[in-house]
């Protein structure tokens, strides 16, 4: 019988520290997970982009150029068909100039504010991409939650101003 027990308190400890533990978010998670995206980024990895984000991913973008303004909704779908198509832009470039493409991407967060539950965060950013004929500056607000152990994005206000680059 005190086998049973010791079972059962033991099955209670774990399954506690899967579900709380699993799902806090911390300071620090925050950043390795825009490291992490980061390097996608500068990997031209889009796969791995998208796998950063929940399911139930929105996006409210804006995108400003010269000329134009255009607003859009995504969802997870749709941002990542879109970030497959820009990636393999950006590789086709890097290969029309011999596997060097000059490019800077620099990202900045300017903010992160854990929520009182410690589940999700409210993160600011802002980010540079510029390469030959490309220069896109942003800013966005984004909400990323840590759920089961994994950091994702779940949803996410950006605005893009697009011109063109040195």
């Amino acid at each position: 019988m005190k086998f049973l027990v010791g079972v059962l308190v033991l099955l209670a400890v774990a399954g506690g520290v899967y579900q709380w533990g699993g799902n806090s978010l911390d300071e620090k998670q925050v950043r390795e997970y825009y490291r992490g995206v980061e390097q996608a980024t500068l990997a031209f990895d889009d796969e791995l982009l998208c796998g950063m984000l929940a399911e139930d991913y929105q996006q409210s973008l804006v995108m400003k150029s010269e000329s134009s303004s255009q607003e859009s909704m995504l969802g997870k779908q749709e941002y990542c068909q879109d970030t497959a198509r820009s990636m393999a832009m950006l590789r086709r470039v890097q290969e029309a100039l011999g596997g060097h493409a000059p490019m800077r991407y620099e990202q900045t967060i300017k903010s992160i504010r854990i929520a009182d539950d410690g589940r999700s965060a409210r993160v600011e950013t802002s980010a540079l991409l510029d390469m030959p004929g490309v220069r896109l500056v942003s800013r966005s607000r984004d909400t990323v939650e840590r759920r089961r152990w994994r950091v994702r994005a779940t949803r996410s206000v950006a605005v893009v101003h697009a011109g063109r680059g040195g």
